[in-house]
């Protein structure tokens, strides 16, 4: 059963990254000033003003001209740690499987006997990987890139695990908190320092990105020993690969046409100096860049956010992150496999960089985060792209309405 309910994860994981959603309805406040807009939805460039990478560094709620009325700011933003805004090309591993060996040895698994899958999604072919069944480990490596570990020593299904630490380490500090060891006990942002040190050291999260901790919950186990589960984000140059927006809708554009995915690392520890669950979301590297002189400065983007929120009522925003949106360009042949084109090995993907808005929605069932953290349970969001003002939102998918 244990191997089931954890291949059925992953599987959640993958349709989540490629199964489309429909188009968004725009709402009628907003058709009313459509003439305000020009082809494929984008705002004018007279609506909008643009600053410098340099200038965007020192953006804060403080020096804000125009607060809007509907929305509920969060005390301060920092765009400080961004070097450069970048247009990426990126690309998915090609034969990564061919690694698998390797990857066993680091995870400690010893001659592995591993057995071919051929991956499918729906009816369509889609990577294929080696999955070693084990009752020491599970293990997955695909050939794009995706690797998926569990310790079957420690990990339990069953354990009825109580949340009692959750921290966005993005925008509040780490509570001062004992971490429970079984050896014995350490300070949580002394365990988090090592976490970070080891996934610094992590030979398969060697490339050119940097990688961060983000959203920590700390599981109290009945022995009243804690458990870490936290969400890892992958960083160009100060900025993060977007890992909540998954499938998006595009005000004004057809939506076949294009496909968000998400990139991140999910890790689970007990002790700190090994993890024992890792789950490498959607691997890439870059191919090409070229960096972006100017953006939509952050008035404007409060201002857009704003005009798409008209007749909500007032929503409270968690955070604003500058990130990089992952997507794919879709064929419009519909006998083309659309889930080589986003998921397969060597899959070629762009990026867009925007503003992306959190909004306080809905509430994680914690019981279900027994493999990783559902941060995007807890939002909605409002991106907007940085080059040309599109809205992007994931509204329909959560049923999100005024």
């Amino acid at each position: 059963m244990r191997k089931i309910n954890l291949i059925l994860f992953i599987i959640f994981c993958v349709l989540f990254l490629v199964l489309p959603v429909g188009c968004q309805q725009v709402p009628d406040e907003v058709k009313n000033r459509m003439e305000n807009y020009g082809e494929g939805g984008q705002i004018k460039k007279t609506e909008v003003s643009y600053c410098t990478v340099e200038e965007l560094r020192n953006a804060s709620i403080e020096e804000l001209d125009h607060v809007p009325g509907n929305l509920k700011l969060p005390k301060k933003v920092d765009f400080s740690g961004i070097e450069s805004i970048e247009n990426l090309v990126l690309k998915r591993p090609e034969d990564y499987d061919e690694n698998k060996d390797k990857i066993a040895e680091l995870f400690g698994v010893e001659n592995p006997e591993w057995d071919f899958v051929e991956g499918r999604i729906l009816d369509y072919p889609s990577s294929n990987w080696y999955l070693y069944q084990g009752e020491d480990a599970y293990l997955s490596v695909d050939e794009n890139g995706v690797i998926s570990y569990i310790n079957e020593q420690v990990y339990d299904e069953d354990e009825q695990l109580d949340t009692v630490e959750r921290i966005h380490l993005n925008r509040e500090e780490c509570p001062d908190m004992t971490y429970n060891l079984s050896s014995g006990q350490i300070p949580l942002p002394e365990m988090l320092e090592k976490t970070q040190e080891w996934v610094d050291g992590c030979e398969i999260l060697q490339d050119e990105f940097d990688y961060e901790l983000r959203t920590v919950c700390v599981k109290k186990r009945p022995d009243r020993t804690h458990r870490l589960a936290l969400v890892v984000q992958r960083m160009y140059k100060g900025v993060g690969l977007n890992y909540l927006a998954g499938n998006g809708n595009i005000d004004g554009s057809e939506y076949s046409t294009i496909s968000y995915v998400n990139s991140e690392v999910d890790l689970n520890f007990v002790e700190p100096d090994k993890p024992y669950f890792l789950f490498n979301y959607a691997p890439v590297h870059i191919v090409e860049e070229e960096s972006v002189n100017e953006v939509i400065d952050f008035q404007s983007a409060v201002n857009l956010v704003e005009e798409k929120l008209s007749g909500f009522g007032k929503v409270k925003v968690c955070e604003i992150r500058i990130e990089y949106m992952i997507y794919a360009e879709m064929s419009e042949n519909e006998n083309d496999n659309k889930y080589r084109e986003i998921y397969g090995e060597g899959a070629v993907l762009h990026t867009k960089p925007v503003y992306s808005f959190l909004i306080e929605f809905g509430e994680v069932n914690e019981a279900e985060e027994t493999l990783g953290v559902f941060e995007s349970d807890e939002y909605v969001y409002v991106n907007v792209d940085m080059t040309d003002g599109t809205i992007i939102t994931d509204f329909e998918r959560r049923n999100f309405h005024k």
